[in-house]
């Protein structure tokens, strides 16, 4: 924490107002530069006005904040600059960036440990492009061409994917070790914008374990957390047993109906070929449409279900006393005068 070094009076550099102290009056700063008395040399006031004298001329808060970052030895960070803008307060942005960023999270860090992390500290007068910057990283120790392998580009998409704050090799690492993990998934395998994130976070435990063991640091969490990643995306090696063997015991069915959809869908059968059995009408009227009809639902099903009953049902015959003759016809297939006629017949 900044400390007041000594009970007199302190003159702002800028505007040459004179303050009783310095606390309260002129902000924190752990710069190499501040250390003697632990506090920028020039007064909040002059902090905003200078700032808002930036934002007039480039219209962008950011490259503002970033000139002031460079004017007053502060570390530039794009994520503390983020949560800074995506807060509404009364107070300006660079004063509250400087309390974000005079933390003990920061402490000891300066705008050259900025420029180094983007490869641009020695750069005087040239500031590399970041195609550059790749392109002198993938030299070797004599300052002579790689053999290609590292022949890649730190460009603005990639600072993008992997988050800002990494030096130019390890973003060149990292694309490596990317590259790698896509070039041996499975044929087939999707990328998305979940197998995506979980890459990236495999590449960088990759690079987090590598560099802990050669430290002699024990690596163990990481490696169970880089374990769990792999099994995230179904790459373990007993996973991938399973779907190469085709075991049905230990795959469940509707993995195999999503992999199978996924890879080789079912197309669509000729219209001559659409049920041929009648197996899906005969559900359609003697289940959905029985079912429709006991619980009074008025559908197309207990339409289908009413047309084909109809079709079956056998209406029992009424008849009166006049009807007499009909009825001994409908059971004897003759009438009653028929029988008299064959009786006179006989006794003839």
């Amino acid at each position: 924490m900044a400390m007041e070094m000594s009970s007199e009076s302190a003159v702002c550099f800028r505007c040459g107002m004179k303050y009783g102290r310095r606390k309260g009056n002129f902000p924190v700063s752990y710069s190499a530069l501040h250390k003697g008395v632990g506090y920028a040399p020039i007064c909040r006031d002059c902090i905003d006005a200078m700032y808002n004298t930036y934002l007039a001329q480039c219209k962008d808060a950011k490259m503002a904040v970033r000139q002031m970052c460079r004017k007053l030895d502060l570390f530039w960070s794009e994520s503390v600059f983020e949560t800074v803008m995506s807060k509404n307060t009364t107070r300006t942005v660079m004063t509250q960036y400087m309390a974000k960023i005079n933390s003990i999270t920061f402490a000891g860090k300066s705008y050259d440990d900025s420029l180094s992390s983007e490869g641009t500290l020695w750069s005087f007068g040239k500031a590399p492009a970041m195609g550059q910057i790749a392109q002198t990283d993938a030299s070797g120790p004599d300052g002579q061409a790689g053999d290609g392998q590292d022949d890649l580009s730190i460009t603005e998409d990639v600072v993008a994917f992997w988050g800002s704050g990494y030096a130019p090799a390890t973003y060149l690492e990292l694309e490596k070790r990317f590259q790698y993990w896509k070039g041996r998934l499975p044929d087939g395998f999707e990328v998305d914008i979940g197998t995506e994130a979980l890459l990236r976070q495999i590449c960088s435990l990759e690079l987090d374990i590598n560099r802990d063991r050669a430290a002699g640091k024990p690596v163990d969490k990481t490696t169970n957390l880089l374990n769990t990643y792999i099994g995230s995306l179904n790459l373990k090696p007993s996973q991938r047993k399973d779907g190469a063997d085709g075991n049905m015991e230990t795959t469940p069915f509707g993995v195999w109906i999503r992999r199978w959809e996924s890879q080789r869908p079912i197309p669509e059968p000729d219209p001559e070929l659409k049920d041929v059995d009648g197996l899906i009408r005969y559900i359609h009227i003697w289940f959905f449409g029985h079912l429709c009809k006991m619980l009074g639902i008025q559908n197309s099903f207990c339409k289908l279900y009413e047309e084909e009953i109809a079709k079956r049902r056998v209406d029992k015959p009424e008849y009166n006393d006049e009807d007499d003759d009909a009825f001994l016809t409908d059971l004897l297939g003759e009438t009653p005068d028929e029988e008299g006629d064959e009786e006179d017949d006989e006794q003839i």
